[in-house]
């Protein structure tokens, strides 16, 4: 998700750094959900792609952003 956010940035200078205090043993590398059986089960099928997600979490912070930077320079 991060790569993802990363790439729709317009800042190229971004560098992510990984802070092995704040990982667990049980954390997983990667984890790549099955949703067949759910799914089947339920009939539910996403309505938003992942990537309109990710675009909209985007825009949300970088409004929110915008707006308490006005704020704070009034």
């Amino acid at each position: 998700m991060l790569e993802t956010l990363i790439s729709y940035s317009t800042n190229k200078q971004i560098r992510t750094e990984l802070d092995p205090e704040r990982l667990r043993p049980i954390d997983a590398d990667l984890q790549v959900p099955n949703t067949a059986k759910f799914r089947a089960h339920t009939g539910w099928e996403p309505k938003i792609p992942f990537e309109q997600t990710m675009h909209d979490l985007l825009d949300y912070w970088r409004g929110r952003v915008q707006r308490e930077s006005a704020f704070l320079t009034r």
